[in-house]
């Protein structure tokens, strides 16, 4: 942890630049994106900083209203008392009722939302979501194609 020396006192600084990149949204075109909190342990949020997490087919689901992270594997945490956690457990997304609102109607025009990373805003750990549709073969061929050339110019 970084820390910055003032007058008086040492104290922490929490801006941390650590971000975890969900590497399969590179497969989905975006047209909406939220950000938003997640419940997490203590224990969690440790392993956060400190280790790499796998979204491996995470997605967003709603249990009744309440939007619910599925699929996100935190690891353990080395130092945790309690060593029987899952680590795959549903995890609660932080978000007002006009976000929700936006997001349940999204999902009812067949848009998947997806996590593109996590991250630390401050002293909380933070979700960017995604809301978009996974892109076809031919559309990537031409985003590579697009890329090589503006890279060849």
């Amino acid at each position: 942890m970084p820390y910055v020396q003032t007058k008086k006192f040492i104290k922490l600084v929490y801006n941390s630049p650590m971000r975890h990149f969900n590497k399969e949204s590179l497969d989905y075109k975006f047209i909406d994106k939220f950000e938003a909190g997640i419940a997490l342990t203590g224990s969690d949020v440790k392993s956060l900083r400190t280790q790499p997490v796998q979204f491996a087919s995470s997605k967003v689901d709603f249990l009744g209203s309440q939007p619910i992270l599925v699929g996100l594997t935190i690891p353990l945490y080395k130092f945790s008392q309690n060593q029987e956690i899952d680590t795959t457990h549903n995890r609660n997304l932080l978000l007002n009722e006009k976000e929700i609102a936006k997001l349940v109607s999204y999902r009812h025009q067949k848009y998947m939302i997806i996590p593109i990373a996590i991250f630390f805003k401050g002293r909380w750990a933070k979700v960017e979501l995604g809301v978009g549709r996974k892109a076809k073969k031919y559309e990537k061929r031409a985003l590579l194609k697009k890329r090589e050339f503006e890279r060849g110019v």
